[in-house]
């Protein structure tokens, strides 16, 4: 049980929780594009848990959590793998004029305190939380994607894919906008007893001209703790 604890802000997380011997890693996978080409603001927070047994939880769209934080919820494991997605009009290919991307995730609320954080399907909600347990380590959190999105073999490079962080009252935000890179790139970090969470409004940036297809790729985001 986690016991919320003193918010440093104000009012006010996908996946798997692990356990490894020389670390432990919580991983989810999204997949983040499925291009179709055919001929036709309260407060940002960074709230503090209680401390207890060493863990660490992830959620990215889908997640497992069991009520809420603040009703003494659990976390659990959920397999979900969102995907997020755009079709690009025959029109507009390339025309350099971003295209919004939607998600199937449903999530809205905070696994905090059920707060309405998210509004799906334009956004996707990302949070974690780490207890180091006895000690001080930082957790974290990552993203890895390829460096393109295939349709058999035809490519788009992942670096057309961009995000926004943004949540519902928030003015200051705990994870960085950014683009994907075609590797690994870092989030931000997480002090022992806090959880973050953030909702992520994905773009194309549509400033190639493909070939017509559905290409898809793959981004998994990791929270590592030493």
């Amino acid at each position: 049980m986690i016991a919320e604890g003193a918010k440093q802000f104000g009012r006010i997380a996908d996946r798997f929780l692990h356990y490894r011997t020389a670390f432990w890693r919580s991983t989810a996978a999204m997949t983040l594009l499925a291009c179709t080409f055919g001929s036709q603001a309260a407060h940002a927070y960074t709230i503090t848990i209680t401390a207890g047994a060493r863990s660490i939880y992830l959620q990215v769209g889908a997640g497992g959590y069991t009520g809420t934080n603040a009703s003494g919820g659990t976390p659990g494991n959920n397999a979900t793998i969102n995907v997020v997605s755009v079709t690009v009009p025959n029109g507009a290919v390339g025309s350099g004029t971003a295209q919004a991307m939607t998600s199937n995730s449903t999530v809205s609320q905070s696994p905090i305190d059920g707060f309405a954080f998210c509004n799906p399907p334009a956004q996707v909600y990302i949070g974690a939380w780490s207890r180091p347990g006895s000690g001080n380590g930082v957790a974290t959190l990552t993203v890895t994607s390829p460096a393109n999105l295939t349709s058999g073999s035809n490519t788009i490079p992942f670096s057309q894919i961009s995000w926004v962080m943004s949540g519902n009252g928030d003015t200051v935000f705990q994870f960085p906008n950014g683009t994907f890179t075609g590797g690994t790139q870092t989030l931000g970090t997480l002090a022992r007893n806090t959880w973050k969470e953030q909702c992520m409004t994905f773009s194309y940036a549509n400033t190639v001209v493909p070939a017509a297809g559905t290409y898809t790729g793959r981004a998994v985001y990791t929270l590592s703790l030493p």
